[in-house]
């Protein structure tokens, strides 16, 4: 039985998307992205700066404006940039800069275009940095990443000096705001997040200014880089991050029947969270989620999936087989299907990305959507931490809302994926870096899927499916948020992704944004 990619979880029955678009939101969210009432500037204005560029201002009227004005979710098509500058240097990021304050036009920085607010879009002066994406490894095991870069050519260009970085799944994630926001993935158990390992960064300010940040030179600027989140405090144009040896990775999936996942689930928190329990080596995630195509009468999936990481020999594989061995006697079930194999870094961060034997070319986005495929669907989520596994109601309640999920004629996928955290995470103190979430034991997103064509009536529902479902497991979880996870409708959201961090985090956005020019619904605003 094959392994599922990660992804996977996301893309099935009208799940895929990455979008928080539904109906009554559509106006607060052209609100988040920068709409503007202003005059706008004139076509000497816009030759002006493209005569400063050195890559391509993409206008309304280019046929190459199509695909560069769309992030990877189509719920969010319908916003309409002035212009897309393709920046190719540090140069055209000033310059875009500079433009925006003459001009007082909305700008946003993207590189990814995954997120989940549709915030790195605007109707304004979108900056892409996606060209500047080198990948150049150096002597130490450190790697200078332009933020242009997307997780699997990061994978793709470490592995080529068998390096490798911790960070997300999703191959088409930039790195910029996935290490920004703090950046969790499959490796963050052992070698912590992706923003913990970043060593410096290279930033244009909002004043033009370039500034060069380490733990020895604005050292509170570069405090927030690691956790505030992108499009916050400057324009990062490239990383270094600190980068370990790249080892195979063990991966496996374990399959229940629906009947036992209240047994399940409660026997994989206190698995992942015991005191001498899984090693820091070993991450996990339990997936609990609707099936439509089983049909309203069907029943809901649950699996555990996880990966290795640090060895691959007979005895690492023989001590993970116990370690779920001992899952499985908990549970008081046995699984319905298993899977285990043993793969190369790059080509085990491929299945986990959805990219299992494919080329790593095939999975760079086309027309911002994977492979060339148009993505017609999309997803509204939301996210918790678990400081403590959840009580038997805190699971009744959760498995319950993704029965209900099931129960419902014509919704798309939906349900909630459970990381585990700790290890090299909670080692890092919550005030060292701008990231504050250090003692959780999992991560919870909740994910609602529609179709993109669906009624107004149907995003309502799946909607109000999400929020219900937030509402009722809230007693269960922590009240903060992961601010990668970013959710339009969350009330408190400052608070809920930043905690103690946030009166700092606005003293730094005084310091080097005090006009807030890089401004969202859900940016931080100066103190």
């Amino acid at each position: 039985m094959g392994g599922p990619d990660r992804r996977s979880v996301l893309r099935a029955a009208g799940g895929g998307g990455l979008s928080l678009v539904g109906a009554g939101l559509g106006s607060a969210l052209l609100a988040g992205c920068h709409t503007d009432t202003r005059p706008a500037p004139s076509r000497i204005d816009w030759q002006a700066l493209d005569g400063r560029l050195t890559g391509p201002l993409l206008r309304p009227a280019d046929p190459r404006y199509a695909a560069a004005s769309t992030l990877f979710d189509p719920a969010f098509d319908a916003i309409r940039p002035q212009a897309v500058a393709q920046a190719t240097s540090v140069a055209d990021v000033q310059a875009c800069i500079d433009f925006a304050r003459r001009t007082e036009l909305p700008l946003t920085v993207r590189a990814g275009g995954h997120s989940y607010g549709g915030y790195s879009t605007t109707t304004g002066l979108v900056v892409d940095v996606t060209p500047m994406a080198e990948v150049a490894a150096a002597p130490g095991q450190v790697a200078r990443i332009g933020a242009g870069a997307l997780l699997v050519d990061v994978y793709s260009g470490l592995a080529r000096a068998g390096l490798a970085l911790p960070a997300g799944s999703c191959p088409t994630v930039g790195i910029a705001g996935l290490a920004m926001g703090g950046g969790i993935g499959v490796l963050g158990r052992r070698y912590g997040l992706t923003c913990d390992r970043m060593v410096s960064a290279e930033v244009v300010l909002a004043s033009g200014e370039v500034v060069h940040t380490d733990a020895d030179h604005e050292p509170d600027l570069f405090w927030a880089l690691r956790g505030a989140g992108g499009g916050n405090v400057g324009i990062v144009t490239s990383f270094t991050f600190a980068t370990h040896r790249a080892t195979p990775l063990v991966l496996f999936t374990y399959r229940w029947a629906w009947d036992d996942a209240a047994d399940v689930l409660a026997a994989w928190q206190d698995w992942i969270s015991a005191p001498g329990g899984a090693p820091e080596s070993l991450w996990s995630t339990c997936v609990a989620y609707s099936a439509p195509a089983a049909g309203v009468g069907g029943a809901p999936t649950l699996r555990v999936s996880g990966v290795l990481s640090g060895g691959a020999d007979d005895g690492a594989v023989t001590g993970l087989r116990a370690q779920l061995a001992d899952l499985v006697d908990a549970a008081g079930h046995r699984p319905t299907g298993t899977y285990l194999t043993t793969r190369g870094h790059l080509e085990a961060m491929l299945i986990e990305g959805g990219c299992a034997g494919r080329a790593v070319e095939s999975c760079h986005l086309r027309g911002r959507t994977p492979g060339g495929t148009v993505a017609r669907v999309a997803q509204r989520a939301a996210s918790a931490f678990l400081v403590k596994p959840m009580p038997p109601r805190g699971v009744e309640v959760l498995l319950g809302a993704v029965e209900e999920r099931q129960r419902t004629a014509g919704a798309g996928s939906g349900g909630v994926i459970l990381d585990s955290w700790g290890g090299a995470i909670n080692r890092v103190a919550p005030g060292d870096t701008a990231f504050v979430h250090r003692g959780a034991i999992a991560s919870a997103q909740y994910v609602a899927g529609y179709a993109s064509n669906a009624t107004p009536a149907e995003k309502e529902d799946n909607r109000r499916w999400l929020r219900s479902t937030v509402e009722a497991t809230a007693p269960f979880v922590s009240r903060s948020a992961y601010q990668n996870y970013i959710d339009p409708e969350l009330a408190g959201w400052a608070q809920a992704y930043y905690g103690a961090n946030l009166a700092r985090l606005r003293q730094v956005k005084r310091a080097y944004d005090p006009d807030d020019l890089f401004r969202f619904a859900q940016g931080i605003t100066p103190a």
